[in-house]
């Protein structure tokens, strides 16, 4: 008799038929017991959140602070079938965004249609699943193995695609997808998309035989096997399933911010586990709810809010999550050892609480003790002080007018030395011998504007939120560059001082040298925040602050755009030009400023000397306010209207160096 290689183990088919029967827990049962716990967490958060700032209760912050985690949501909900089903984790999720964002910009920088873009980015963030997914049913290689091969594989594309670029300039019928409000309500649309599906996910995992069948696998999956179970195409579909909503929250992602880069995404991975994890999915399988996934979405969103009020930075908030990762798997299983599955007790519920505050209280320490003690600021000159007068409100910008044509770009010459000529004399003499004196290096021809003190609108109420409230502020008198400073400009600075660019010292493939040949009397880009610092200093300047960008393009009577208050593509370098690249300076002549100041909108984008926070007396967060972050201005070349605006703000980081960042100085 042959002995079979495989035992078929003993009570399989029944144990298999009960798992497949019923779910391991009922809605009704879990509500009794985590998710009225996340319940509870979510209140006591609240609370605090309530206690640091008057505003967070408001119906706008709300609704804009959940609009920032409804890619996080959008990713979590395969989440929880993958965990649920094999007791582990999809590690890829935001490299698959990244790649697949990435490659939507890719394209659409190419020329090709938005829409028809996302939807290659679909597709490829689909496939992406897919070989996941194959790679685990069919090789047989664990999940954590996988999905950490194709998380520095699909990020590494990401790069290929875009290098240090950045899509920009989407249409606001795309950007409606991360930025747009349902029917002049607060209510985000990507609330909505999340909403309906998060009601899909967890009808399926409920009510249908495809979710009591991923509860089973997650149970026992040998006996699921010998049941007749399609195990292995089960895990295909998930893995497969996963890839495509990483990849529609890359596309809503890419909306939001209205630009891609290959960046994007980076580490939501961690937040995705954790708020599955944390909405009571056992990290080991076999159990967790689609309802407590989301309240854990929630609390994770609110929690992070609460941290932004009292400027806990990202890192810091970074260690927070970690936390709650791991008392999310420690409670349930110190639940567990006690005996009876993990029940709602207030020992638990106040141990929890105290760990969720000590972490909180932890974060916020240690971010107010590294700002004290270990950051050291560069010493820069300190910017006019404003005098905040009563807030002005914009007028609606008015509705765009037909583009016409652009006129030929015109070089503007840079003026040449006048020669001194030589003495006449009627009587022919010996000259007397000259001592010759050691001239300084030549240094770039100043061509500045005088800006008057006085009163001007800073910020607006019609637009981005970050750039509110508006507001009339006054600056005393100061002047500012005419044009952007050029690559000409930059080679006089760095022959008198053998400047090396940061990117030179990395030993970049593309620095400001690469960009400069033959375009002597373009801006100078590829150029760090401290590369114009320093060329700035070289000539008793700075770089201005934002009031003061901002007073030079829009004027005293306030602007939206430096030449007036209608969108015109025919007065600045933007991508309705087609040029696609920087031009010379003062090619755009009738786009200057009131002031008289030109290409402050496109061509390129431009550092300020100020950090990326909110302005005072504003109740909106962005995640992304940050001292390590510096203000930039005006649009570059591949931007569009929204960017063009004189109030528009965008951030980079101190060592940003790319095709389309510039600068100009103030003294």
């Amino acid at each position: 008799m042959t002995t079979p290689l495989i035992s078929k183990p003993e009570g399989a088919p029944e144990a298999s038929a009960r798992l497949l029967s019923t779910p391991p827990r009922s809605l009704a049962a879990s509500l009794l017991r985590w998710e009225w716990f996340l319940v509870i967490l979510i209140v006591v958060v609240s609370f605090v959140n309530s206690l640091i700032s008057p505003f967070f209760l408001e119906a706008t912050n709300l609704f804009r602070t959940a609009s920032d985690f409804m890619e996080l949501g959008l990713m979590m909900l395969p989440m929880t079938f993958i965990i649920i089903t094999t007791g582990s984790v999809d590690l890829a999720v935001a490299s698959t965004l990244g790649m697949s964002a990435s490659f939507m910009g890719w394209l659409f920088n190419l020329g090709v249609n938005i829409w028809l873009a996302a939807g290659a980015a679909l597709l490829l963030g689909t496939l992406a699943g897919l070989v996941n997914g194959l790679l685990i049913t069919r090789i047989k290689l664990p999940v954590l193995v996988v999905t950490l091969a194709t998380f520095a594989l699909y990020r590494g594309i990401a790069y290929v695609l875009l290098g240090d670029q950045a899509a920009r300039g989407y249409p606001a019928a795309f950007t409606y997808l991360g930025q747009g409000k349902i029917g002049g309500t607060p209510v985000p649309f990507s609330m909505l998309l999340f909403g309906v599906l998060a009601l899909v996910f967890g009808l399926v995992l409920h009510k249908t035989a495809f979710g009591r069948q991923l509860y089973a696998i997650g149970s026992n999956e040998e006996a699921c096997r010998y049941s007749g179970v399609p195990v292995d195409r089960i895990k295909l579909i998930i893995f497969t399933l996963s890839g495509f909503m990483a990849a529609l929250a890359g596309i809503v992602l890419a909306a939001r911010f209205g630009s891609t880069r290959p960046d994007i995404g980076t580490g939501l991975e961690l937040d995705v586990i954790t708020a599955t994890v944390l909405g009571g999915v056992d990290i080991s399988g076999g159990t967790g709810t689609m309802v407590g996934a989301v309240l854990s979405l929630v609390l994770i969103g609110i929690l992070r809010f609460g941290m932004s009020l009292v400027n806990i930075q990202g890192q810091v908030q970074g260690i927070v999550i970690g936390l709650l990762l791991i008392l999310a798997i420690f409670l349930p299983r110190l639940g567990r050892s006690l005996g009876g599955g993990f029940k709602l007790s207030r020992g638990a519920v106040l141990g929890s609480v105290v760990a969720l505050v000590v972490a909180l209280l932890f974060g916020g320490f240690f971010s107010w003790s590294r700002n004290l003690v270990l950051v050291t600021p560069e010493p820069t000159p300190a910017p006019p002080t404003a005098t905040p007068l009563p807030a002005v409100v914009l007028k609606p910008t008015p509705t765009p007018v037909a583009l016409p044509p652009t006129p030929t770009p015109r070089p503007s010459p840079t003026p040449l030395p006048t020669a001194t000529p030589a003495p006449t004399t009627d009587e022919t003499s010996e000259a007397p011998a000259v001592t010759p004196t050691p001239t300084e290096p030549p240094k770039p021809v100043e061509e500045m504007i005088e800006i008057p003190a006085g009163p001007f609108t800073f910020g607006s109420d019609e637009t981005e939120p970050n750039e509110s409230p508006a507001q009339t502020l006054e600056l005393p008198a100061y002047q500012i560059d005419r044009f952007e400073v050029t690559n000409d400009d930059f080679t006089l600075f760095v022959n008198a001082t053998g400047y090396q660019t940061e990117a030179e010292k990395k030993g970049a493939k593309k620095n400001w040298r690469t960009e400069a040949e033959g375009n002597g009397n373009h801006p100078v880009v590829r150029v760090t925040w401290n590369d114009a610092q320093a060329f700035c200093a070289w000539l008793g300047k700075r770089l201005p602050t934002e009031q003061e960008w901002e007073k030079a393009a829009r004027g005293e009577q306030g602007n939206l755009f430096p030449w007036g208050n209608t969108f015109d593509a025919s007065k600045a370098n933007l991508k309705a030009s087609g040029i696609r690249g920087t031009v010379a300076v003062g090619s755009f002549p009738g786009g200057a400023s009131p002031y008289g100041v030109e290409d402050m909108a496109g061509n390129v984008w431009e550092w300020t000397a100020d950090p990326y926070q909110g302005y005072p007396g504003s109740s909106y967060v962005d995640e992304f306010y940050s001292d390590e972050l510096k203000v930039t201005r005006g649009g570059g070349w591949f931007d569009d209207e929204p960017q063009a605006r004189a109030s528009n703000r965008s951030a980079a980081a101190p060592d940003s160096a790319n095709d389309d960042l510039g600068f100009r100085c103030v003294k």
